[in-house]
């Protein structure tokens, strides 16, 4: 691995230490039961996970459950849901076994941006005096989505020696959809769960499933269809040469 690679790393590491540091000094939940609950479902959901096309890296539906928290939760509770999916999503039933700095790198990496997507939409509700849901899920889920495909495309730009140009609008391409719909799924949770039906978060893991699902489908049919598109090109190209002949 280049050594600009592995600073960058570093970097990133030092970064979710410091706010892990803040997280544990901050540790004071005020419903342990519902905490535990949906840190479980979290789990779950960053199990439910996506190989991206052309990148080595995966997405998962745990997203939706820290963007939820980030209105629901406190800010060390949501860190630690965003630290605990990122273990979930790199050590469960991977293709290959990752390396211990790919297992550190995406747990620090989402504890970064779990902890900026947290602190700047509550410190955007704090300076134009709001409470509202929609403007902490809009602040956070677009510093979350831009912080996380940039730090991932930065860091498989200096470890592969690809142009960040190519490989962070790439990154872009496939997840954004995913997280806009994940998004709208968590902003309807979050503002039922501010009332009293907060049960009706639960139903999320079922209808991100659903999300789940088509969206691993339509990545399989893409491909399918590229696959088929270069064949049918290779066999043109050798009807042509034949031809030539």
């Amino acid at each position: 691995m280049p050594g600009l690679a592995k600073a960058y790393i570093a970097t990133i590491v030092a970064l979710a230490t410091a706010a892990l540091v803040v997280v544990a000094s901050r540790w004071n939940p005020e419903n342990v039961g519902h905490f535990v609950l949906f840190f479980a479902l979290a789990m779950v959901a960053s199990a439910m996970k996506i190989r991206l096309p052309g990148l080595k890296t995966t997405i998962s539906t745990n997203f939706v459950f820290i963007l939820i928290g980030i209105v629901l939760f406190s800010l060390s509770e949501t860190v630690l849901i965003g630290l605990g999916g990122a273990l979930v999503q790199s050590l469960w039933k991977p293709l290959q076994r990752p390396k211990p700095v790919q297992v550190l790198f995406n747990g620090a990496c989402l504890t970064v941006c779990t902890a900026a997507a947290f602190w700047a939409s509550h410190a955007v509700l704090a300076l134009v005096g709001s409470n509202s849901t929609a403007v902490t899920m809009a602040v956070g889920g677009c510093l979350y989505v831009a912080l996380n495909t940039g730090l991932v495309s930065l860091v498989v730009s200096l470890a592969e020696g690809q142009s960040l140009k190519h490989v962070w609008p790439s990154c872009y391409e496939w997840t954004l959809p995913y997280f806009v719909v994940g998004a709208a799924v968590a902003g309807l949770a979050s503002a039922a769960g501010h009332g009293t039906n907060w049960a009706v978060t639960l139903l999320v893991v079922p209808v991100m499933y659903f999300v789940y699902l088509y969206y691993r489908m339509h990545i399989h049919r893409v491909l399918l269809e590229n696959i088929s598109s270069a064949s049918h090109e290779s066999q043109a190209m050798l009807a042509g040469e034949a031809q030539g002949r």
